[in-house]
């Protein structure tokens, strides 16, 4: 239900931020109800109530926004069309050079975990195994994770290209200009940017680029075609099919990155996507203390404040695991922190907030516009969109 009116509500914009949200919490829910008896789960209606609401919180939010700031929902207001999307001419010796410089920081980032686990692991993937413990430790006891020093903003930058890559590939593809070697070097460029993530054993990286193209196609696809057309129905198949296709991807990459498990597909992918829905039911029956306020929702916002001497760094970036099955978790779906922290009505606030937020650069600032004008807001929505799925 909620689905559907958000669905309707957003003009049938499949890739609209409350859309996706009601998508990811219906996957969540469906392999949810699949272990519901090999899980004993008893669930409360609290959590039932406290989830379905704080959806509906974040739906109307947007159509709030959108009514008051966007004027997208009085009358029948003619929008205008604007089909602009041309061709970038790249030069083909930035492209190398881009690609060669994110290719020695990787170099140089490979060289660093090595010498900081040491070096008497018997292949690659142990390093980036070890090197992923010894981060969530460091980010435990420290608040902190990863490279330091002049690695730290190279690093930025190669994550960022990531990003620009994809947005040029779209653009040019769908613009009708594909150079093929020139395609061919910000798709090397965009694979290379996925290493430092992978090298840390993470695929969040993988995850957060993966989102970027859906995002990045869609709105391009729409800024060429026009607004008024709709790929939400070839969207919804090709999320079908991205299931299929995504979930033996994530599953039997765990040997890639060294890490392995002993649980089946079905069961290590209802982990990943359902056990949040029964976490956050545990965590309201039994929750943890609260320590300091904005301690798990403000993490990085508290590490900043701490940097320039306000207030004490927070540690909650990772959450405590909880029995589930045979196995366990720390997913608590999005509104555990909050939650959390400001409690319930602050909770729902916080929802506000972030629904305006993301409202606000999809709705304000990319639909309906002007390409030029929405260059940079198509990345940076494109780096945000990854909360959205996860």
């Amino acid at each position: 239900m909620l689905f559907l009116i958000a669905f309707t509500l957003s003009g049938k914009d499949i890739m609209a931020p409350s859309v996706m949200m009601c998508i990811m919490f219906l996957v969540s829910t469906c392999f949810t109800l699949l272990n519901v008896e090999r899980w004993n789960i008893h669930y409360s209606l609290e959590a039932c109530i406290l989830i379905s609401t704080g959806i509906l919180t974040f739906v109307m939010a947007e159509t709030i926004f959108r009514f008051v700031f966007c004027r997208q929902l009085k009358g029948n207001k003619q929008i205008k069309e604007y089909h602009d999307v041309c061709a970038y001419d790249l030069k083909t010796w930035k492209l190398i050079l881009f690609l060669a410089f994110n290719m020695v920081v990787c170099i140089l980032y490979l060289r660093s975990i090595v010498s900081t686990v040491g070096e008497n692991l018997s292949n690659l993937s142990s390093y980036f195994v070890a090197y992923r413990r010894l981060g969530i430790s460091a980010l435990k006891d420290k608040g902190t994770s990863g490279v330091r020093g002049y690695l730290h903003p190279l690093l930025w930058v190669v994550t960022a290209s990531g990003y620009v890559s994809i947005y040029l590939f779209i653009n040019n593809w769908i613009a009708g200009r594909k150079v093929i070697y020139k395609q061919v070097c910000l798709l090397l460029t965009l694979v290379v940017s996925a290493f430092p993530d992978m090298m840390s054993g993470g695929r969040s990286g993988i995850l957060k680029l993966g989102s970027a193209v859906l995002i990045t196609y869609y709105i391009l696809w729409h800024q060429k075609n026009g607004w008024t057309r709709n790929l939400s129905w070839k969207y919804i198949r090709v999320g079908i099919v991205s299931l299929f296709v995504g979930i033996p991807a994530f599953y039997y990459s765990l040997g890639m990155l060294g890490r392995t498990t002993d649980k089946s597909i079905g069961d290590y992918v209802s982990y990943y996507l359902g056990a949040s829905i029964e976490n956050f039911n545990q965590y309201l029956k039994a929750p943890v203390k609260r320590g300091a306020w904005g301690e798990e929702s403000l993490v990085s916002v508290k590490k900043v404040l701490h940097y320039i001497g306000l207030g004490e760094i927070s540690h909650s970036y990772n959450l405590e695991f909880r029995p589930i099955g045979s196995g366990s978790s720390n997913i608590y779906t999005f509104f555990r922190r909050p939650l959390h922290d400001f409690g319930i009505v602050g909770m729902y606030l916080f929802v506000v907030f972030i629904g305006f937020f993301f409202a606000w650069m999809y709705f304000k600032k990319i639909k309906y516009k002007e390409k030029r004008q929405t260059i940079s807001w198509v990345l940076i929505y494109g780096y945000f969109y990854y909360w959205m799925i996860c």
